[in-house]
């Protein structure tokens, strides 16, 4: 038995994203086309506008699609079984992993889960971005998991 969770919220498909995303994308070709059209000359601003809004609109229409973001980037996670506790608040943080033959005790206080292992370190799980039901759905299961392994729980 195991916990497991992406911690990255799923985004619902929203048709304004997506025309908000398109809008962007027109107006900076319309930007540069009116600018080859005039005759003008395309200066470093013009570049920088068009980079500017064709990204927006990229990253708008993404976001409109349901994708998100974040995923381009990395996975945020948690993962709670009977060998390891592993958690991945954030996609851009480091992943965080404790096996539980190394547990002397653990500790939860203020949103946070406190790993003491046996070499005398201590690593923090942060829970603040944690729904509540499934913050007391993870301390059940870590409190199960450390009596069955006899390691001291404060949960």
């Amino acid at each position: 038995m195991e916990i497991k969770k992406n911690l990255l919220r799923n985004e619902k498909k929203s048709y304004l994203r997506i025309s908000i995303g398109v809008l962007f994308f027109i107006i900076s070709i319309w930007w540069i086309s009116l600018k080859i059209r005039k005759e003008q000359e395309i200066s470093l601003f013009d570049w920088l506008y068009f980079g500017i809004f064709t990204l927006n609109g990229i990253s708008h229409s993404i976001a409109g699609f349901g994708f998100r973001i974040e995923e381009l980037f990395g996975k945020a996670f948690i993962l709670i079984n009977k060998e390891k506790i592993s958690m991945k608040a954030k996609a851009l943080e480091k992943e965080q992993t404790v096996f539980w033959s190394e547990i002397e005790k653990i500790n939860y206080n203020l949103n946070k889960l406190h790993v003491h292992k046996t070499d005398n370190t201590t690593l923090t799980f942060n829970l603040s971005e944690i729904d509540y039901a499934f913050k007391n759905e993870i301390k059940e299961f870590i409190k199960s998991i450390a009596t069955e392994k006899q390691i001291i729980a404060a949960l």
